[in-house]
């Protein structure tokens, strides 16, 4: 049986607004900005090649009728599932599980398309060092969706905040994904003109932000 444990910490000089908190989540990988605690509810996410993965849907809702998610996609048993059915994917070779990964995030970027709605920004994106994608969508109620995609290590996050319309954009959601090691310690990447990833080493802390800190850790 999994244990829950909750810590809040208050910080001085709160400056995101009434309610805003910077949410951690060890166990998940990551850490973000939300206007209160989210709700945390277990989906799942078929791959491009039509396997399903276990997930998390993060959810919470703003003051304004702003409402923000994060899917964060678990794919340590993807090696394991790739194996068990060979029938169901479109590669046999012993990286199919890798290429599966690898694509995640334009599988998910095409499937947010497939919603509706137009299109006014799709395109290449990194933060933290680490590549990904954004999107950005007038629904038909002229409400706004900001998408963030991003792959690190063995997850898939995607980020979606859906703003009313006229409201600005939502920057301190958006901008705030940070990605965890295995210690919980921030993680960013220094890239080369060909790609390759080099870790900052002791980076020094954040300091973008002064909401009160939230921690979840699932024993």
């Amino acid at each position: 049986m999994r244990n829950l444990l909750i810590i809040i910490f208050s910080l001085p000089g709160l400056s995101y607004g009434q309610g805003w908190i910077e949410y951690i989540d060890r166990s998940a990988a990551y850490s973000i900005n939300f206007p209160s605690e989210p709700t945390i509810e277990e989906i799942i996410f078929e791959s491009q090649q039509g396997l399903i993965y276990p997930a998390q849907l993060y959810s919470a809702q703003g003051v304004r009728g702003d409402a923000y998610l994060v899917t964060v996609v678990d794919f340590s048993n993807a090696q394991e599932l790739h194996s068990s059915h060979p029938d169901r994917t479109e590669a046999s070779g012993i990286n199919s599980w890798w290429w599966d990964i690898r694509a995640s995030v334009a599988h998910a970027a095409l499937n947010i398309r497939e919603r509706g709605g137009e299109i006014t920004y799709d395109s290449w994106s990194w933060l933290e060092g680490i590549e990904g994608h954004q999107l950005q969508i007038t629904n038909e109620d002229s409400s706004r969706t900001f998408v963030g995609i991003y792959q690190h290590f063995l997850r898939l996050y995607i980020l979606e905040a859906t703003a009313p319309a006229g409201s600005p954009p939502p920057g301190l959601f958006q901008q705030s994904l940070r990605f965890l090691d295995e210690e919980g310690v921030r993680v960013r990447y220094q890239n080369d003109v060909n790609g390759n990833k080099t870790r900052i080493p002791n980076l020094p802390p954040d300091g973008t932000s002064t909401a009160r800190v939230v921690e979840r850790s699932v024993n």
